[in-house]
């Protein structure tokens, strides 16, 4: 017994600056969609996921964002609240990192579910991209020149204006 008391004592303080270190976030687990009420009730998590990927540095806690990834991914291909469309423009945005791609749809998700009755696509799109820097000034990511311009249009004010030119549909 003392034997493993003191397995306990010495697996705690070594995995203590790990322990610290991991995010209090949980993500989801044991979900199913079958019906549209399945994903109505993680309407909150997926916010939280959202969030969690924005201000997540890329390669820190790389198991916790596959497991997001996953989770965002499967809420989004069925859920009956949010439709995303990608724009030609998407693709440059995940050319050096695909990750950004699904910040961009989450941050997209995210405000059609705090916004039900909006179907501006342009801010729509406009959030998307906003969840993306805010993840790429997280940091981790490659540098990507099209993402600091989008930043940049933004600190000038014109990104929404932008958008509008680029959104078909």
């Amino acid at each position: 017994m003392k034997k493993y008391l003191l397995l306990l004592a010495f697996g705690l303080l070594a995995g203590g600056p790990a322990a610290r270190a991991q995010t209090a976030y949980q993500v989801p687990t044991g979900y199913s969609f079958q019906a549209p009420a399945d994903y109505a009730r993680y309407d909150a998590q997926v916010i939280e996921a959202v969030n969690w990927l924005e201000t997540t540095p890329l390669g820190k806690d790389d198991a916790t964002r596959k497991q997001v990834n996953v989770f965002l991914l499967q809420w989004m291909t069925g859920t009956p609240a949010v439709s995303v469309q990608l724009q030609k423009y998407t693709s440059d945005l995940g050319s050096k990192d695909a990750v950004m791609l699904m910040v961009f749809m989450g941050g997209w998700s995210r405000y059609q579910l705090q916004n039900p009755e909006s179907k501006d696509m342009a801010m729509m799109n406009l959030e998307g991209v906003k969840s993306v820097l805010k993840a790429y000034q997280a940091g981790g990511y490659q540098r990507n020149k099209k993402i600091e311009a989008l930043a940049a249009m933004n600190e000038k004010g014109t990104l929404a204006e932008w958008l509008k030119s680029q959104v078909k549909g």
